[in-house]
């Protein structure tokens, strides 16, 4: 009987004690653990829930279920993770780049750019405002703009001499024209506006020819020559100069002509650069007296820096020791 007692009894405390709700007083049978959690009746905040003892006998809350606690969850009603102390990764525009380190939070873009999109409409590399022609692709060397050719000849528009009219590379994008009708193209003819023979340069007979225009440089039929060691002009040389000059006003889009004067390899170099640029300005000089723009003529001495035959040999000295006429910086227009 007095074992049934007991156990009546006990039951009866715990029956009581789980009646007045999660928290009892320590009155009602203090030391006794009715959920057997290891917390004594008389200390659990929780007497009829099994708990833990950090928690005074209560259970873990997590109230969004994402395994972090609410009493450490800074986000307890959204679901998130531990490493971030409970709350969710936010990533507004879905680009898988969360929106704490996503510098376009709001349109979607890419990891390597931190969240935002490539902005180059034409797809052509060139970004934002790099890309002066964002509609139209173009290399980046011409910021995104493409090469224009309005006449189709393959010369760009911005080197092209003659941009309206299909023309010839050599030509800088202008056609082949010969105005006096003498078989000889404008562009090699020294005398293009007046009819002339192929065999001296589309000019008459009468005017003997010492020049040939190339694509870049004017080719002389006779040596330019000077008295023995001096920049003084022989007078035998006065004709080929007198054509020279002839040539370059026939033919304005020629543009700049370097001047340049080059010796072998006997003697002091400096002192043979001094006198094959001295030797050039005096070609200079004779020219500018003939009319030609001194804006369209360079003076240049090299000395024996550019050969082009062997100093070996007497002839190959020879031809080192020469004045070339070449063209440097041809003009769009005249």
């Amino acid at each position: 009987m007095t074992r049934a007692f007991l156990r009546l009894a006990l039951l009866a405390a715990v029956l009581g004690g789980s009646a007045s709700g999660c928290r009892h007083g320590p009155a009602r049978n203090p030391a006794l653990d009715a959920e057997g959690d290891g917390v004594p009746n008389g200390e659990d905040a929780c007497p009829t829930v099994r708990g833990l003892a950090r928690l005074r006998g209560c259970p873990v809350r997590d109230t969004d279920g994402d395994g972090v606690e609410d009493a450490l969850d800074q986000c307890p009603r959204h679901a998130g993770l531990a490493s971030r102390e409970g709350c969710p990764v936010r990533d507004t525009d879905e680009d898988g780049v969360e929106d704490a380190k996503d510098r376009c939070p709001r349109v979607p873009g890419l990891l390597e750019r931190q969240g935002c999109p490539v902005d180059d409409p034409d797809r052509d590399g060139v970004e934002g405002a790099a890309d002066k022609c964002p509609d139209e692709p173009g290399p980046a060397s011409r910021e995104g703009c493409p090469l224009r050719d309005a006449d189709g000849d393959g010369v760009p528009d911005e080197e092209d001499a003659c941009p309206d009219d299909e023309g010839l590379p050599s030509l800088r994008g202008c056609p082949e024209r010969d105005v006096d009708g003498d078989g000889v193209p404008d562009h090699r003819d020294n005398c293009p506006r007046e009819r002339g023979a192929a065999d001296n340069q589309g000019c008459v007979a009468a005017q003997k020819q010492f020049v040939i225009i190339r694509p870049d440089r004017l080719e002389l039929r006779e040596r330019i020559a000077f008295a023995p060691g001096t920049a003084t002009l022989q007078p035998r040389t006065q004709p080929a100069l007198d054509n020279v000059a002839q040539v370059l006003l026939a033919h304005p889009r020629l543009g700049v002509i370097a001047i340049e004067g080059h010796t072998d390899n006997r003697g002091e170099p400096e002192v043979q650069r001094e006198l094959t640029r001295a030797r050039a300005e005096a070609v200079r000089d004779y020219l500018v007296e003939r009319g030609v723009p001194p804006d369209r003529l360079e003076a240049w001495g090299f000395g024996p820096d550019k050969p082009i035959e062997s100093n070996e040999t007497s002839q190959g000295r020879e031809a080192n020791r020469r004045m070339d006429l070449r063209v440097v910086a041809p003009r769009a227009r005249p």
